[in-house]
């Protein structure tokens, strides 16, 4: 029986930024000292998520209700088709 982990000590925190393309450059040439691009440097991923017609998921996950669910379907193609390979993805926090 798998046993449910409370993380109590490790809060998630992202912070996103838009960067002009002129930013951007000059900021993956300053990393490029410190850090090594990996196969999925590159990548792109498709979400679409899923909710009851209530949006009911999503108004627990901001209320902090009950365990966070997320139901989606991810596609990590660069230009997605009828024929790429979709995975179904349901997490629970």
């Amino acid at each position: 029986m798998p046993t449910k982990i409370i993380q109590k000590q490790f809060k998630r925190i992202e912070t996103k930024y838009i960067l002009e393309k002129t930013v951007l450059k000059q900021l993956l040439q300053d990393l490029e000292v410190y850090m090594e691009a990996d196969a999925y440097a590159t990548s792109t991923i498709t979400n679409i998520y899923f909710d009851t017609e209530q949006f009911d998921l999503i108004q627990d996950s901001i209320a902090k209700k009950y365990a966070r669910e997320k139901v989606r379907m991810r596609l990590y193609d660069p230009q997605p088709q009828a024929s790429s390979k979709a995975f179904l993805e349901i997490n629970t926090h």
